[in-house]
């Protein structure tokens, strides 16, 4: 993952299927990468509850591919469906397991 101005850092994430957004970013990790910030947008949590988030724009890295995302300010980097997307999960559900994503023609 970079900025617009090319910091770079690889992120490990936690795949959420709840969240329907594509990247959340820790703030650390939003400031280490100095995120442009794009607005602010409220967001229905999985407890029901509302919340406002900021947003900022990213560019992933993923396939060889490199995508301009919205990056939702998170407690942890989070991949949520709108990075998977287009492509197959796999996932050896066991401590270590292999996950594998490819994107569907």
């Amino acid at each position: 993952m970079r900025s617009g101005e090319g910091t770079e850092r690889d992120v490990d994430a936690v795949i959420d299927t709840g969240f329907n957004g594509v990247l959340g970013l820790p703030t650390r990790l939003i400031e280490e990468l100095g995120l442009a910030r794009v607005g602010r947008e409220r967001m229905l949590l999985a407890n029901g509850e509302f919340h406002f988030a900021r947003i900022y724009r990213a560019i992933v890295d993923l396939e060889d591919r490199a995508y301009s995302v919205r990056a939702v300010e998170a407690g942890e980097p989070l991949a949520g469906m709108g990075l998977l997307w287009e492509h197959e999960l796999c996932i050896q559900c066991i401590d270590g397991g292999q996950v594998d994503l490819e994107r569907l023609s």
